[in-house]
């Protein structure tokens, strides 16, 4: 006789207990990145929502100034690097918030993010139809 019939003969004879069904607790996929400009400082935060729910912005937690959601993707400059910081900024207010940009249809080439200010502006004309609505602009430029 193998093990499992044995195993079997024990569950149904009342000498071995089932084991309990495992409750899985949903966990957040991802963590997003929230950058504020003001502040020169940027968060991870986690949601129990999928991705594309995820808030576009949230209150800073230093500054209490608003933080951009800029995705998983985003790698934040040094807080004493001010010219990338001034790149960032410019990027998010015309509505580059650090999403893949993939000019070719169904390909998983992306076009890579300017690493310079003067390219930023460049890039922000020739990719323009990419671009995501600016979020928050006035609250972005406060406390400037």
């Amino acid at each position: 006789m193998d093990k499992q019939s044995r195993m079997e003969l024990r569950r149904k004879a009342g000498y071995r207990d089932l084991p309990k069904p495992q409750v899985k607790v949903q966990s957040p996929v991802y963590s997003m990145s929230f950058a504020c400009c003001n502040f020169k400082t940027s968060n991870m935060r986690q949601f129990n929502l999928a991705p594309c729910d995820y808030p576009r912005t949230i209150e800073c937690p230093v500054c209490k100034g608003v933080a951009v959601n800029l995705g998983r993707h985003f790698k934040p400059p040094k807080n004493s690097d001010t010219a990338q910081w001034k790149k960032v900024e410019y990027l998010i207010e015309h509505g580059f918030v650090f999403q893949k940009i993939r000019t070719i249809k169904n390909s998983f080439d992306s076009v890579p993010y300017p690493e310079t200010l003067a390219q930023a502006k460049e890039f922000v004309i020739k990719y323009q139809q990419y671009a995501a609505e600016p979020p928050h602009i006035k609250s972005l430029k406060q406390d400037k």
